[in-house]
């Protein structure tokens, strides 16, 4: 099955390949405002998945770089833009978090998450969506990974993503954190 610009069967399959104990590191970029239509949350949903159960199954044997986008993108069609896809952005940013939170409390480390700053003028990412492997310390497309990488390089162009922006005391928390004392 193929998505709106999403080639579901290479991703199917580069994600697969993680498991491999020749592949040591991943590149993953899911910047494109196709991630969050309606029709592919099953299939980011599945990507998710894939990345985290090969970080809990190979641990620091498995390096995992993701880019996901920081804001979505202020152009002139902004107003146009269904509220499903801001409604989907918030919601798979908070799951990434707390994924993240779970995952750097496991014996894995936890992969690299960074968010892509669209600067006012930007309609579009700089870089496409990949899942770019490293085997046998050679990228799978060593432009395109270094690409995604260099990026992350630029000062203010990623900001990471964190637990930070979770509310994890629950509804019947206290902000006062003497209470747990």
């Amino acid at each position: 099955m193929t998505e709106p610009g999403i080639d579901t069967s290479f991703w199917r399959g580069r994600l697969a390949d993680l498991e491999a104990a020749d592949v040591t590191a991943a590149v993953v970029v899911q910047c494109a405002l196709t991630w969050l239509l309606p029709q592919l949350t099953a299939f980011r949903n599945e990507v998710d998945q894939a990345l985290m159960t090969a970080q809990l199954r190979r641990g620091a044997d498995l390096s995992i770089t993701r880019i996901v986008l920081h804001n979505l993108p202020l152009t002139p069609n902004t107003a146009a833009r269904p509220a499903t896809v801001d409604q989907a952005f918030e919601e798979w940013h908070h799951r990434l978090s707390a994924t993240n939170v779970l995952l750097c409390s496991a014996a894995s480390a936890a992969p690299r998450i960074h968010r892509l700053i669209l600067l006012r003028d930007e309609a579009a990412p700089s870089i496409p969506d990949m899942v770019e492997l490293l085997r046998n310390d050679g990228w799978t497309d060593h432009h395109r990974a270094r690409r995604a990488l260099g990026v992350i390089d630029i000062a203010g162009a990623t900001t990471p993503l964190t637990g930070y922006d979770l509310d994890l005391d629950g509804p019947f928390g206290d902000a006062d954190p003497s209470i747990y004392m």
